[in-house]
């Protein structure tokens, strides 16, 4: 079948008439009919019967206009997707649940103003996104990783309770303390091995994947949580949306993590020139403008 044949049926069908499809299509009005005139002996059916208001579609009409739009669409879809590539590059990218979204948000509008023509795609599946936004303890073995931020982990309080206004704020404390547990948290064996060693067992009111859920039950209320944050969230007594950051608390002292890009290196040798090299070049100043950020 003559896509161009079934393009002009389509603009038919909507104008109603041959004359007005032809100035749709910029095209003679023969040159409208000659197309009908073909998809019928293609396929061996009546599409309209001619009247003095305009061209009535048949049920075969109908049922071609729906079809063949889509395929239409479909058709013009795979025009797009390769013109794309040359003019606006893309990048699909997965965002492991515990980085913060304020900084991703920092990170994607820094990319799309150094890459004004940056088309990007977040995916849920790491393995089908060309790179990773993730902390290097969760990369995987083997992947590539540029570091982009590091961030201190700290305790963190509901603005109104007990432990946010505690001197000396020790272990002990946490035992039978509402808790928010990060199940996506690197250090939780760590986290779980000190508590057992010293017989603290947390009120465990919630386990969320998400920083920002934990965040969000921490500032309403429900519990603590230990979790990573920037540096310039990490000031002693810096309250955020009803939160309090405890940076004090002696087991968490110097524990910390890098946030970064995870990649399969290999793909970035072989592309020195594609989106991905492009985008890690725009993400080498970053690193160091981000610790500066207000």
């Amino acid at each position: 079948m003559n896509l161009r044949n079934l393009k002009y049926f389509c603009s038919a069908y909507e104008a109603g008439s041959t004359v007005a499809a032809a100035r749709l299509c910029h095209v003679t009005q023969p040159v409208i009919s000659n197309a009908i005139a073909q998809l019928e002996e293609e396929l061996g059916t009546r599409l309209f019967t001619r009247q003095q208001r305009g061209l009535v579609p048949t049920p075969a009409a109908i049922r071609l206009f729906r079809l063949g739009g889509k395929l239409l669409a479909d058709a013009q879809a795979i025009v797009e997707t390769f013109q794309d590539v040359a003019t606006h590059p893309r990048l699909s990218l997965h965002i492991h649940p515990t980085v913060s979204v304020a900084h991703v948000r920092k990170l994607i509008r820094h990319l799309k103003q150094t890459l004004t023509h940056l088309e990007l795609a977040v995916l849920d599946d790491p393995q089908a996104a060309d790179a990773q936004l993730t902390s290097q303890g969760c990369a995987a073995p083997g992947q590539a990783f540029m570091p982009l931020w590091e961030e201190q982990y700290a305790l963190l309080v509901p603005a109104e309770h007990p432990l946010a206004v505690k001197e000396d704020l020790c272990l002990q404390d946490l035992h039978g303390v509402a808790f928010i547990e990060r199940t996506q948290c690197e250090l939780a064996g760590y986290w779980h091995a000190g508590l057992s060693q010293h017989q603290i067992v947390p009120d465990v009111r919630a386990r969320v994947d998400s920083q920002e859920w934990a965040l969000g039950l921490v500032a309403a209320g429900v519990g603590v949580t230990m979790a990573p944050l920037h540096p310039m969230l990490m000031m002693p007594g810096h309250r955020q949306e009803g939160i309090v950051v405890r940076c004090d608390l002696r087991e968490l002292q110097g524990a910390s993590r890098v946030v970064g890009l995870a990649y399969d290196a290999h793909a970035s040798t072989a592309q020195e020139n594609g989106t991905l090299a492009e985008v890690l070049r725009a993400c080498e100043p970053w690193g160091q403008a981000v610790a500066l950020a207000d």
